[in-house]
């Protein structure tokens, strides 16, 4: 019962006005025009859902990487690399710190 109320309300659309529009289809286009027509349709809509779960991974993917990255042991691991570049960017070896005074 619920199946039959949910294809009888498709896309807010009653059974009556589905057939009506299926009707001028037919009219307008011609029967051998309209399977054409489908096809080219579904070939459309089966585009736009992969574009869409491409794009819906992408993002889920991005949401991954950052979250990654913000996490407490990732933060931690970056505090550590900048606190030894810092030790090592004040130390120079070239030179040794002796006064040299005449």
């Amino acid at each position: 019962m619920i199946a039959f109320i949910k294809a009888q309300n498709m896309f807010g659309i009653g059974t009556s006005e589905l057939l009506i529009i299926l009707l001028i289809a037919l009219l307008v286009f011609g029967p051998k025009e309209i399977p054409k027509i489908a096809r080219t349709l579904g070939r459309g809509m089966r585009e736009l859902q992969r574009a869409k779960e491409e794009l819906r991974q992408t993002i889920y993917t991005e949401i991954e990487d950052e979250e990654e990255e913000t996490t407490p042991k990732a933060l931690e691991n970056k505090e550590t690399e900048t606190n030894t570049n810092k030790d090592t960017k004040g130390v120079d070896s070239t030179s040794d710190n002796t006064d040299t005074k005449a």
